[in-house]
């Protein structure tokens, strides 16, 4: 039995999207301001022994935190603020953002750059760490669904399993309708969710023309869902659509991408599904054409042997009335037709 992907689909969202309240950020503001409070705390023991020049490299290894733990914009903060922190205490005159010496100037100017250059180099490091996780996230998300669907027989059964991973995997209400014409629920997440008639009318626009239709698409539509279609190489066979109670997007422009993925790998396992349908209705055509074969066979050597029987006992007939000879030759001729036959 394969695992569910619902774990998956609690961490996807979060590793594709990176968003911060208030609270993160204040969280964040001070995290970096408390680094660079300890590092200047080590500056001031160290400094009356062994002087300032040494002082400013112990700037650097918060800037790299911040940019590796929280990303650019609180290195760059990190960075002036370990510029302002340098100038403030361990140049003269202390405790003044004013630099009298044109060497402490050029010390704060370096550390500025410096600070500012590596922040961008980490976080840009940790960007592309992060894109790839991300990337392994997507696929191993991608991976689950698609083994889901290995395991299902009929188009019912992948309409149960794609609803409800798709709706734990975006956290909203999903369906998956097909057929030509009036559109046909083969699942929905939950259940107790409704499809109003413009929805059922953008499902059928959805079906008909291959294009997506309903709440955030570019068509205009006063329907409440999104759908989207599940396309083979030519043919349209499914809309996918989904929605949310609160009536927001259910689907953030990030998420996209994994979502056209997941309607690709739905779109295989509904061909395939109708392939396996499409190869046992063949099976049992060949079987029952066995059947007839053999049925027809077995008739028609079971009735070979009266029908000679029949045909010898009439040729060695000889009446001599015009109308038996004309009835034995009626059962002559017969007999020989059903042999024919």
């Amino acid at each position: 039995m394969t695992e569910p992907i619902s774990s998956l689909a609690a961490a996807a969202p979060a590793a594709l999207t990176e968003r911060r309240s208030g609270a993160a950020i204040l969280r964040i503001i001070l995290e970096t301001l408390a680094m660079i409070g300890a590092t200047t705390l080590a500056g001031l023991v160290i400094a009356p022994r062994w002087g300032t020049l040494a002082v400013d490299m112990l700037y650097l290894p918060p800037v790299l935190a911040a940019a590796t733990l929280f990303g650019l914009r609180p290195a760059l903060f990190a960075a002036v603020s370990s510029a302002l922190a340098y100038n403030f205490f361990f140049t003269e005159p202390i405790h003044t953002f004013r630099i009298s010496s044109p060497d402490d100037l050029l010390t704060v100017a370096i550390l500025l750059v410096v600070g500012l250059v590596t922040s961008q180099l980490a976080a840009r490091m940790r960007e592309q760490a992060r894109a790839a996780s991300d990337h392994a996230a997507r696929n191993a998300t991608i991976a689950g669904f698609a083994r889901q669907l290995l395991s299902c027989a009929s188009e019912d059964d992948i309409g149960r399993v794609a609803c409800r991973e798709l709706a734990a995997l975006f956290d909203c209400n999903a369906t998956l309708v097909a057929g030509e014409g009036e559109p046909r629920i083969l699942a929905m997440a939950p259940q107790i969710s409704q499809l109003t008639p413009s929805d059922l009318a953008a499902a059928a626009y959805v079906l008909k023309a291959g294009e997506p239709a309903g709440r955030g698409a570019a068509r205009i539509d006063p329907a409440d869902w999104l759908f989207l279609p599940v396309k083979s190489a030519s043919l349209v066979l499914a809309a996918v659509g989904l929605a949310r109670d609160d009536g927001a997007r259910p689907v953030a422009p990030s998420q996209e991408a994994l979502l056209d993925n997941i309607t690709d790998q739905l779109a295989l396992a509904i061909e395939r599904a109708r392939l396996e349908a499409e190869t046992r209705g063949l099976a049992a055509l060949r079987e029952r054409d066995r059947l007839r074969g053999a049925l027809l066979s077995s008739v028609g050597h079971d009735l070979r042997t009266p029908l000679t029987a029949i045909i010898a006992s009439a040729s060695e007939l000889r009446p001599d009335a015009p109308a038996d000879r004309a009835l034995v030759q009626t059962i002559a001729g017969e007999a020989s037709k059903l042999e024919r036959y």
